[in-house]
């Protein structure tokens, strides 16, 4: 049997945005992965750095621990992580080199090592994981502890055969991820210091079968498998009894993809629970599905919105159209489902019109929520592809940096003003549900909507003409060629 040390390196401190959101997730893959080696019979110690500071103190953590390895997970459910940040980059090494520097073999796995292995492997790591780590890791345990001979697949390094991992298929055959690892309270205490509810994540699925095309995809592939939804109803119905969650955010990159599943997981949960989910407008268009989600307790959708112009769509191979969006927002709303959208600035060949086009979108459909960034290059897209001859940088340091990397239609002022735009339309088209709420509901939190939504409104024209004087479009941009 052997013992390791299974960690991540997602510090929250490291990434100021989400720090003052507030809203920490537990490592739900390093869990994962931590409940196959227990299954497997190993030893394991999971060390949760979210609420350290930085990654200085990994030392003494090392020095205390007991055990023959180190594997540093990061969580392939986690935005935040995907978006491979520089900074948690930086913290991989540093938490990799300490290891190495205490003479212990240490594996290092995520997106970014998957795009990247022999980086990780120079910075520290004994070896570097390239695709689905669950079981992979657990074959590395199994060749330190003597009990494996067979070059791994997908471990790039001693002992492996290097590639990629390719998935596991059968998800229900795994066990669910090892909470009791972690002590979950600062998760809980945080969420409802800030929040007033506490959200737990969980996943149904792993990969999206679709082919945007500045989507990275790096350890699970262009693939799709999900668990059975007698098996998720389970695991919800587990949590609640143990940890009692208000909420569950399902990190799904498309929340009930097959219709069917949707409602086999209504008919067999034993109660609804409240969620927040991502999908897609094309598959909110029926109303049957509709209802399915609001009967198993979906009451926020974030949709993938990403633009107002069909143009822009078309360029990112979408595979949707603002028709769609139109749709799947109405019925959504009419079930009672609050509705969020997710916007891109900043596509190669995006013009004035496409961004105002995005503007009148937010304005007419009335999202309840918005979040917008810059077009972010990830490697082995075909976006990158496309634009990498270009890049003045390769990585974001924290979540929502929504610097420009690569030689966008405008410059980076531009985008910054556009942003502005986006969100003084989106508090301005919510004025007069503001006013109702306040009459209805006389507080402080609904005055403070009310007056935000006023200055919006008298703020809009003054930004919007900010920004139209801002559009002047860089002559070195990158081309729309495609």
């Amino acid at each position: 049997m052997a013992r390791l040390l299974l960690t991540h390196p997602y510090h929250l401190a490291l990434d100021p945005r989400e720090a003052a959101l507030g809203r920490p997730y537990p490592p739900l893959n390093t869990l994962n992965v931590a409940a196959v080696l227990k299954a497997r019979g190993h030893g394991v110690q999971v060390h949760d750095v979210m609420f350290e500071p930085d990654e200085a103190s990994f030392v003494a953590v090392l020095a205390r621990a007991e055990v023959d390895a180190v594997a540093i997970v990061a969580d392939d459910h986690a935005v935040s992580v995907k978006q491979c940040l520089a900074r948690v980059r930086q913290a991989t090494f540093t938490m990799a080199r300490m290891a190495a520097e205490a003479g212990l073999p240490v594996l290092v796995s995520g997106p970014d090592v998957s795009d990247h292995p022999e980086l990780f492997r120079e910075h520290g790591a004994t070896v570097a994981l390239v695709g689905d780590p669950w079981e992979a890791v657990a074959d590395w345990a199994d060749q330190l502890d003597g009990n494996g001979s067979e070059a791994i697949s997908g471990v790039h390094g001693p002992g492996g055969a290097g590639g990629r991992r390719a998935n596991v298929r059968d998800l229900d055959a795994l066990p669910d991820p090892a909470w009791e690892l972690i002590d979950l309270a600062p998760y809980r205490d945080m969420w409802l210091s800030r929040h007033g509810v506490w959200e737990l994540n969980v996943w149904t699925a792993r990969g999206c079968p679709y082919r945007c095309n500045w989507c990275a995809k790096p350890v699970w592939g262009r693939s799709y498998q999900v668990r059975s939804p007698a098996r998720v109803a389970g695991e919800i119905s587990r949590l609640r009894q143990r940890y009692q969650p208000d909420r569950i955010w399902f990190t799904d990159d498309i929340f009930g993809l097959r219709p069917a599943w949707l409602r086999a997981f209504r008919e067999v949960l034993d109660a609804p629970i409240p969620y927040r989910c991502l999908n897609r407008a094309d598959l909110v268009k029926e109303p049957a599905y509709v209802d399915d989600l609001a009967a198993t307790g979906c009451d926020t959708v974030w949709l993938g919105a990403e633009s107002g112009s069909d143009s822009v769509l078309t360029a990112m191979d979408k595979d949707e159209s603002t028709a769609e969006i139109r749709r799947g927002t109405e019925l959504l709303r009419a079930a009672g489902v609050r509705v969020c959208y997710f916007l891109q600035l900043g596509y190669p060949g995006e013009t004035l019109a496409d961004v105002e086009a995005t503007v009148a979108m937010v304005a007419s459909l009335k999202p309840d929520e918005i979040g917008v960034s810059v077009s972010y290059p990830l490697p082995k897209t075909a976006f990158y592809e496309r634009v990498q001859d270009s890049l003045k940088d390769t990585h974001w340091q924290g979540s929502m940096d929504n610097r420009t990397l690569f030689e966008a239609p405008y410059e980076e002022d531009f985008y910054a003003v556009a942003k502005e735009v986006l969100r003084s339309t989106h508090s301005a088209s919510h004025a007069s549900s503001a006013v109702q709420a306040f009459v209805s509901q006389p507080s402080r939190r609904t005055a403070r909507k009310v007056v935000g939504a006023a200055w919006h409104r008298v703020r809009l024209p003054v930004v919007t003409a900010r920004m139209r004087r801002a559009a002047t479009p860089n002559p070195v941009a990158v081309p729309r060629t495609w």
